[in-house]
């Protein structure tokens, strides 16, 4: 094995990736609370709202639209790794546009879910998950737009841009919880 492969995998991993892998651990238990209090309560409340495709028009637009906007996230951060600053830029908007459209379907989602937010415990857990997911997109977007800025000052090099590799975990981790979601209120 080569030593330059081997010295960079025993390094000590940056404070910034230990501290985004602890705030991930901590929202995915939360994360996993509420699918459990949602499961539970769907098993006791009566939900009249259909699993049409008309219905899941809303949700499976915005899962198309989170999945293509982290792809164009990786690609963003793959574009950095070569050092082609324009291409990184163009990707962070790209992600950050399909971000903000992902965040106006879910909250026209959230307009017209068939549930009220004060119906019972159900609705209430429903519109937790739902919200509590959307503020998490909305802090990834804050993310992507400070690595848009710093990329627009040219902040970034093949050797330097850790910011957008933290960034792209975060956003693949909102796409990963969307999934999750959308599975779980929305196909089952």
């Amino acid at each position: 094995m080569n030593t330059t492969t081997t010295s960079s995998l025993l390094q000590k991993p940056s404070n910034g990736r230990i501290a985004l892998l602890v705030t991930l651990g901590t929202e995915s238990v939360f994360f996993l609370t509420l699918l459990v209090a949602y499961a539970a309560l769907r098993n006791q409340v009566d939900w009249n709202v259909s699993h049409s495709f008309t219905r899941l028009s809303i949700p499976l637009v915005n899962t198309m639209v989170l999945l293509l906007s982290t792809f164009i996230a990786g690609r963003a951060l793959h574009s950095i790794c070569q050092g082609n600053q324009s291409a990184l830029r163009n990707g962070l908007l790209i992600t950050v546009i399909l971000g903000v459209v992902f965040v106006a379907g879910q909250i026209y989602e959230f307009n017209h879910a068939g549930l009220q937010i004060d119906d019972q415990a159900f609705g209430g857990v429903f519109f937790t998950l739902i919200g509590f997911h959307a503020v998490h997109v909305l802090a990834g977007i804050v993310f992507l737009v400070l690595n848009l800025i710093r990329a627009y000052l040219n902040d970034f090099t093949t050797d330097h841009h850790e910011a957008v590799e933290l960034g792209n975990w975060f956003w693949y981790y909102v796409t990963a919880v969307w999934l999750v979601l959308f599975a779980a209120l929305y196909l089952l």
